[in-house]
Order: C-alpha cells, then structure tokens, then sequence
C-alpha cells in the first residue's frame, strides 16, 4: 500500500512554522502594548496631579465633606485607578475610597507575573495661600492595577491568536490542496507505478504517464522520461538474464544428467567382472548341454534330450534374469512409469548383478524379506538405490575379518522400511553429515564418484520416502523409507 502521509507531513510543518512564528510575533507585541498601557499610566497619574490636587486641597482646607467625596469618587472611578486614601498631617486616614464594581480579586497567575500588581503613587496636598506662603493640608495616595492591564491585554492576545490561528488553518489548507494536486497526487501514482512493476516483476511493463496538460516541462517531466528509460533498461537486462539462467539450468540439467550416468556406468564398471562371469558360466553349461544333445540324439536316447533342452532353457532364463537387471540398472528410470512389484524379486535381480563380486570377496549374505511385500513405485529406479547400497556395503566390509550383509523389511503405519546392514562398525559423525552430499566420497580416487547415495535419496524422495542412516546402530545400517502402497 502506497503512504498517504505526505499532505499531513506538510500541513503539520505550516502549522507549526505557522504557529511558532505567530506566538513570537504575538508575545513582542503584547510587550510593545503592555509598555505603553504603563506609559498612559503614567501620564493619568500626571494629569491627576495637575487637575485634581488643587481643588482637593481647598476642599481639605475647607473640611467640605461632599467635594472630597465626589473628588476620590472621581479618581477610581477613572482609568485603572482602584483606590483613593486621604490622611491629615498626622497619617491619620480620614478617607477611603474603593472602586464599587472591582468585587473579584485579580487573577494569581497574572499576579504571579508581576512583582508588584499595583502602581501606588502618593501625591502631597499643599494649599496654596498666596505667592509666596504654601500650606499642607494632607497627603493622597492612589493605587492604580497593572492586572487590569494585563487582562485587557490577554483579552486582546486572545482574540489576535485566535484570528491569526483561523487564518493559518485557512491558508495551510490552501497550500496542502496546492500540494496535494501538483505534487502529492503525481508522486503517488510513481509509487503505485513502482509498485505494480515490482509485483509484476518487470513483466509486460506499462509506461508511465502522469495525464498532465501542463504546457510547459517542469522536474516531473524529466522524472518520467527517467523512469521509463530506467524501466525499459530493466527490461532488457531481466530478459538477458532469463536467457542466460535458460542456458545455464539447460547446461546444469545435461551435466547432472552426464554425472548420474557417469556414476551408474561406473558402478557397472566395478561390476563388470561378475556380471561377464555370471553371463561365462552358464554359456558354458549351454555348450555343454549342447554337445550332450547331439550325442544323446544320435544315440536316439530322448529322455537325455529332454534332459539337455530344459537344462539349455533354464540357463538362458538365467542370462535373461541377468541381462534384464543390468537393463534396469543401465538406463535412465526416471520416466519409466510406476508400477506394483515385489520387493523380494527385485531384491535378488540386483543380487544376482552383485553376486559373483559378493562371492569373490567371501562376503556372507542374508535376506529377510517376505515374498508378500508389494511396493508401488518406478521398478528401474528403486533397483538402482539398491545396487547402490548393497555395493557400497560390500565395498565397506571387504578388508573386514568379519564379513555379512543383511537386508531386511519391517513395516509402519506409512512406510515398508528396507534396511542394508553390513558388517561395519558405523560411520563417523564428521562424514556422517556430509555422506548425502554429491561429489562425496571416502572411496579411493578412480573407485568412486560421490554420486551414489546423492541420487539414491533424490529417488527416495520423489517417491514420497526417505534415505537414512541409522546412528544409534552398533553396525553401518542404511534405511531406505518407501510409502506403503493402497490396499
């Protein structure tokens, strides 16, 4: 999913930028204001001086109750003038008046601000007798509040920010659909663009196109033009590499196909003796029976002659036998068809590839494996797992004192489980591991290609089943894992 988060990223930035300048903006001018709501202060504590201490003065001298009174009326009822204090000479206080409408104290955070909320000024009240004799009637002391300023000025503050806040809002919005349609809106569809090339994997690419009417080129312009040189390059170089992976799978599949019969003609290779011994022996009972044959039919003695053919027939059976074994482990099984067979049969057609080699070497040989066991799978290929196995274990137990193989059968709930056990005691751990490897072998060089248990568990696993080597064994035990077959 393409991020939709630029326009807030933008609007976030004017507002801030926005605000940040308008609360500096706003704090200096509260400070000019505030300033000069002092100055005015100042000049009203003046123009009291200059027109209301005379008058007050006679009206002290004269003890006119009435005009005093409307005097200091007058005062806090002026302005920010709060409080009007009248005393004789004596600092007796003879008059206090309080602004009437002032019934709430000022607020603690705006007093907290000032180190002296009020302005306290006290004026002398001098009667002035003649040009040259002046008398003191008493002394005024006026308070005036700088919280009430800073109420007015907060009042004002607010109102200002709140404008300036409404007008920010209004041209950040402004600006983001400007954004929104000239930058974000084209940047987006690049994306989505990008998006679906990677998902399709450079495949049938589209060009990309902004459906702008815009007159004159500007960067997005030159960033299409870019992007679809850069796709269309890409293009060509994921075709070039597609051949070039063809070719090499091509020339890995030949290879692997070159090295897998390579290992089974070398495996024929090693049995080459046997099976031309095992092919010697009975062509020299077929001569034999043969010259028999001719001299018992001279002789006319026909119970001798059906003596010889059956014995010539059951040889050449055997050759066949021989022959059709070396066919199965000769040809390439991976396309033969699956079939049911039994186990025991194809066990003693390998054996019967491997026995000479078996018996030259004095190596004793034991199946367990019923006649009942029905496996389903490709015959050729299974074949060739084993001849590997029961050749690797007569190689193994060759130089050994004591020397068996025995191959057995048990049964799961899925599998019929073929075991190769010889005579061996065991694998080392450190070639245990690598053993499946390709290209692996402990044998000598010419005398093997590392190959043989590779394919067997490639076969194995395309049968649904498995290779292994059973570790806990006290001797060298392969098992080969194949599913059982549907009744």
């Amino acid at each position: 999913m393409v991020p939709r988060s630029l326009s807030r990223k933008v609007l976030a930035i004017i507002l801030a930028a926005s605000t940040l300048i308008t609360t500096v903006l706003t704090v200096i001018t509260f400070y000019i204001e505030y300033r000069s709501e002092l100055g005015l202060l100042e000049r009203s504590f003046g123009q009291l001086e200059r027109l209301t201490l005379g008058p007050l003065s006679t009206a002290v001298w004269s003890f006119d109750d009435e005009q005093i009174s409307k005097f200091l009326e007058g005062i806090v009822a002026t302005g920010d003038f709060v409080e009007a204090d009248l005393y004789d000479m004596d600092g007796t206080e003879l008059y206090a008046f309080r602004r009437s409408t002032e019934t709430r104290s000022a607020p603690l955070a705006l007093q907290s601000l000032l180190e002296s909320p009020s302005v306290d000024k006290t004026f002398r009240l001098v009667l002035n007798q003649g040009t040259i004799r002046m008398r003191d009637v008493g002394t005024l002391r006026v308070k005036a509040s700088r919280v009430a300023i800073l109420e007015r000025l907060f009042q004002k503050l607010l109102l200002t920010f709140g404008m300036q806040a409404i007008k920010t809002l209004i041209i950040s919005l402004i600006i983001v659909a400007i954004v929104q349609n000239l930058l974000t809106r084209h940047i987006m569809h690049v994306a989505k663009f990008l998006q679906n090339l990677r998902l399709n994997a450079l495949k049938s690419p589209i060009a990309l196109n902004l459906h702008r009417t815009n007159r004159y080129p500007d960067e997005f312009d030159s960033l299409v033009i870019t992007v679809n040189a850069m796709v269309s390059e890409l293009s060509i170089y994921q075709k070039q590499n597609e051949d070039r992976l063809l070719e090499k799978e091509r020339e890995i599949e030949i290879q692997k196909m070159n090295a897998i019969n390579s290992a089974r003609l070398a495996s024929l290779g090693e049995m080459a003796g046997g099976i031309a011994h095992e092919i010697n022996n009975p062509l020299a009972i077929i001569v034999g029976s043969a010259q028999r044959l001719e001299r018992e039919l001279d002789s006319n003695n026909f119970s001798q002659v059906r003596k010889c053919s059956t014995q010539i027939r059951q040889t050449c059976e055997r050759i066949a036998k021989v022959v059709s074994s070396l066919r199965k482990l000769a040809r390439d099984g991976e396309n033969s068809p699956r079939t049911r067979f039994s186990m025991a049969k194809l066990v003693q057609e390998v054996l019967s590839l491997c026995e000479e080699k078996i018996r030259q070497d004095s190596i004793a040989i034991e199946v367990d494996i019923p006649e009942d066991v029905d496996l389903f799978g490709n015959e050729v290929e299974m074949s060739q797992v084993l001849f590997n196995l029961i050749n690797n274990a007569a190689d193994a137990v060759r130089d050994l004192d004591t020397k068996w193989i025995h191959i057995a059968t048990t049964r799961t709930k899925e599998f019929y489980i073929i075991s190769v056990i010889d005579s061996g005691g065991g694998i080392p751990a450190p070639i245990a591991t690598r053993i499946m490897e390709p290209f692996y072998t402990t044998k000598e060089v010419g005398k093997g290609t590392g190959l043989g248990l590779s394919i067997s568990l490639s076969i194995a696993k395309r049968h649904g089943g498995d290779l292994k080597l059973d570790a806990t064994s006290v001797h060298t035990k392969f098992d080969l894992l194949i599913p059982a077959p549907v009744a």
